[in-house]
């Protein structure tokens, strides 16, 4: 008796189908059509409440920005009236000035900035428009400014310094609140947790 149901229970089990996987769909990627459209020799290009429209319609495509001499400023892609997709800026030498990426209309992704030298000037991480991992930024020289991390949108930790390397700033977010040095400078004093300018 044992047996028969140890092989009843035995065929039941060996029966039984896996449970399927649920499919999840994978976004469409976005295709910004090639539509192209100059800013400045266009009039029928327009914001309203927050979208781009183009004679009246919801715009999809590129706008180009040209400098007095000709030369590209900026290049910016739109789908249905949002930003989406990388916008580029240009020096009036034709040097990159930034590039930052947009989802949606909201910042995302990565946004770098360069100083006209072509070192870094900042390198600031987006999620759905609000920062989401280091924030930094660099001197004219190449040397770092400030560091600070961010998890949506709240910084955690971050060190700022001097052209010189010294710390003007280092602090940590603990239950809300910054702990460490804050923007110290050689001519203030700490006195009731402002700073008061000493002459």
């Amino acid at each position: 008796m044992r047996w028969i149901l140890f092989l009843m229970l035995i065929s039941v089990i060996a029966c039984k189908q896996p449970a399927e996987k649920p499919v999840i769909p994978k976004a469409q990627p976005i295709v910004i059509p090639n539509d192209t459209i100059k800013a400045a020799a266009e009039t029928m290009l327009q914001v309203d409440n927050g979208y781009l429209k183009f004679k009246f319609k919801l715009f999809s495509g590129y706008v180009l920005m040209n400098y007095e001499n000709g030369g590209l400023k900026s290049i910016i892609s739109y789908y249905q009236g949002k930003q989406e997709g990388w916008a580029y800026e240009y020096f009036e030498n034709g040097k990159p000035l930034s590039k930052r990426y947009y989802h949606l209309g909201e910042k995302d992704s990565v946004h770098i900035g360069w100083w006209d030298n072509g070192n870094t000037r900042f390198v600031y991480h987006f999620k759905n428009g609000v920062y989401n991992g280091s924030f930094e930024e660099y001197y004219n020289s190449g040397k770092p400014l400030k560091k600070i991390s961010y998890y949506n949108g709240n910084d955690s930790f971050g060190t700022g310094w001097r052209e010189n390397g010294k710390i003007f700033m280092n602090y940590i977010m603990k239950d809300g609140r910054r702990y460490g040095v804050m923007n110290a400078q050689p001519c203030y004093s700490l006195k009731n947790e402002r700073g008061e300018y000493v002459k």
